[in-house]
């Protein structure tokens, strides 16, 4: 499980660590001060998130980041986090399709709420499968929330998942999460991920396979876990995967 990554774009000394000392228990946070230097992160990490505050070193950089965000391949959602209150720049700045527009100083709740609705928002629209509003799933991971935090579970890490009705648990090396899913819909992903369904309720990841036990219907996987594979889905991976004697 890794936490969310968020973008900071903020050229005050100040604010920029009243803003961490806020979110970092939460959260991995890059700052940055200028345009410039964070087109060159945006190019080189990956983020989830961005908080811009607008005027920076007297320029309005925060609108311009937020038009180059928009222009990406695959665009995160962001807020704008500023002093700035002329109506002019707000104007402009809702051109770019902020979740929010902020005034320091700023509320800490308000930031942290702002931030789970903005991630919430943004994935629901990238992925409408009426998932729970917990939890979201994407093709590359899940964000799930757990006592104030929103977890971010990549999915080539889960090893397995057992599923009871509409709830799924998610089993990584060391760690498990509960999420409220249902098996059809976590299917559509994970059989896209090279996972495949080993039980009616279980689906395996199949890189984490170590050894398969025919005689005991038991799958051994890396982390030394072992999970039960049915007479019927041991059957339909002895016919769709090659096996050498």
């Amino acid at each position: 499980m890794k936490p969310l990554h968020i973008l900071l774009l903020e050229d005050s000394i100040n604010d920029m660590q009243q803003i961490i000392n806020h979110l970092s228990e939460n959260y991995s946070i890059t700052t940055v001060n200028s345009l410039q230097k964070a087109k060159n992160v945006l190019e080189s990490s990956n983020f989830d998130f961005a908080i811009l505050d607008i005027s920076i070193n007297g320029k309005p950089e925060g609108i311009e980041l937020a038009k180059h965000i928009q222009s990406l391949k695959s665009p995160i959602p962001f807020l704008f986090l500023t002093a700035t209150q002329s109506r002019t720049i707000f104007e402009q700045a809702k051109l770019t399709l902020p979740f929010t527009y902020l005034l320091k100083p700023f509320n800490a709740i308000e930031l942290q709420y702002s931030i789970e609705l903005a991630i919430e928002k943004h994935f629901q629209q990238e992925n409408k499968q009426g998932l729970n509003k917990e939890d979201i799933l994407t093709p590359d991971y899940i964000f799930i929330k757990n006592q104030g935090k929103i977890l971010k579970v990549i999915i080539d890490d889960i090893e397995y998942v057992e599923v009871e009705e509409i709830y799924c648990m998610l089993y990584s090396e060391k760690e498990k999460y509960l999420v409220r899913l249902s098996l059809t819909k976590i299917k559509d992903i994970l059989l896209q991920k090279k996972f495949i369904q080993i039980h009616r309720k279980i689906l395996v990841n199949l890189n984490e396979i170590k050894t398969l036990n025919l005689s005991e219907n038991t799958v051994y996987l890396n982390s030394g876990a072992q999970v039960t594979i049915s007479e019927r889905y041991k059957k339909k991976f002895l016919q769709n995967h090659s096996i050498l004697k």
